[in-house]
């Protein structure tokens, strides 16, 4: 059975660093300090689970109106089943019933896609981050 829930960094810390780790630091080769911030501590975090594993996640920051969607990872095995696309739904979700008006993320260049279905359009142009070509994308709630 998958579940997912929203939650703060206290409950969802030692359940999402262990994929976050694999995701960004192994599989895309972040540099682990920039993995973890300050912003962790005060986001709603997105986990996915399925037979007591954590398989998805993502975390939404609120800025006034304005949401702040990332960190999205969805455990290798699993991709390509639906799992983004629900975490994506439920912090988009959140994010209204929070007061957002407008969602914000940097998009993979690759992702790009991915989110285009979900009606997140490009704003501005390709910019390096983490040594991954990203662009930023935006959703009118």
């Amino acid at each position: 059975m998958i579940e997912l829930s929203i939650t703060s960094w206290a409950e969802a810390q030692s359940l999402v660093k262990p994929l976050r780790y694999q995701v960004f630091v192994i599989e895309q080769k972040v540099p682990e300090d920039m993995e973890w911030d300050e912003f962790d501590e005060i986001a709603w975090h997105a986990i996915v689970t399925a037979d007591n594993q954590t398989i998805g996640t993502g975390r939404l920051i609120m800025h006034d109106r304005i949401a702040k969607i990332g960190r999205m990872a969805v455990q290798s095995s699993r991709r390509n089943q639906g799992i983004g696309k629900s975490i994506l739904n439920e912090l988009i979700q959140t994010a209204k019933e929070k007061g957002a008006q407008e969602c914000l993320l940097h998009a993979q260049v690759h992702a790009i896609a991915f989110y285009a279905k979900e009606d997140f359009e490009p704003h501005g142009p390709i910019f390096d981050e983490a040594g991954i070509p990203h662009v930023e994308m935006r959703l009118i709630l």
